[in-house]
């Protein structure tokens, strides 16, 4: 978080919000933007209902002090964000929230290197504290198995995907609408080898459908 800018005990933070619901958002958006007390105070609030724009953000914009991330985003979760993020940003401490039992995300979400998950029916009693502390590069609550943003880069390395770049030519490829037979031949290939690979990586992206891989390359823009 180096490049917040402090004065005296006040950090200016920027942080970004993702969440599905724009009623949600708005209602989050609007919390962050009363005063926080005197030892964080917010420079900047981004918000977006979808993971893409999220990720472009993390990777292109000005520097993301915490993302607050919902856990469910359309055949997303919140998990695979985080991990995607923390691979582009690895000192954006993270923040994940929930309308469904925490305790359902937790050891996913800690493995992906966030901070926090917390209950959206609990924010305006947790947020804050949250924030602060991730700000300070700590996890919430202090009891909880969540790493510390330091920490965060080494327990998302059990969460990221790893593709070899022959699963990555396949993916790129049947992102362009080429068929197996098309990719075969392109890579000078079997189309059983085609087909061995695609049941590699959906094994790895944990899906059964290899349009579930397809989509979700298409919503965080990870190839």
């Amino acid at each position: 978080m180096s490049e917040s800018s402090t004065t005296g005990r006040t950090r200016r933070l920027r942080i970004g919000v993702l969440d599905n619901d724009p009623c949600a958002l708005e209602y989050i958006v609007a919390m962050l933007k009363q005063p926080m007390g005197s030892e964080n105070n917010i420079a900047d609030i981004w918000a977006y209902t979808k993971p893409a724009q999220a990720v472009q953000e993390c990777r292109f914009g000005q520097h993301t002090d915490i993302l607050i991330v919902d856990m469910a985003l359309n055949g997303l979760t919140g998990a695979q964000v985080a991990a995607e993020i923390r691979k582009i940003s690895p000192d954006t401490g993270i923040i994940g929230i929930t309308s469904y039992t925490p305790e359902v995300y937790e050891q996913v979400l800690a493995d992906a290197g966030a901070q926090a998950l917390l209950d959206k029916g609990t924010l305006r009693s947790t947020l804050i504290d949250a924030i602060a502390a991730v700000a300070e590069g700590k996890h919430y609550p202090e009891d909880s198995a969540f790493p510390n943003v330091s920490e965060s880069t080494e327990a998302t390395h059990s969460a990221a995907i790893h593709l070899t770049s022959a699963e990555q030519r396949i993916i790129t490829l049947s992102m362009g609408h080429r068929t197996s037979r098309q990719i075969a031949d392109e890579l000078g290939i079997s189309i059983a080898t085609v087909f061995s690979h695609r049941r590699n990586i959906k094994r790895k992206f944990g899906v059964r459908e290899w349009h579930e891989v397809i989509a979700q390359c298409h919503a965080l823009h990870v190839l």
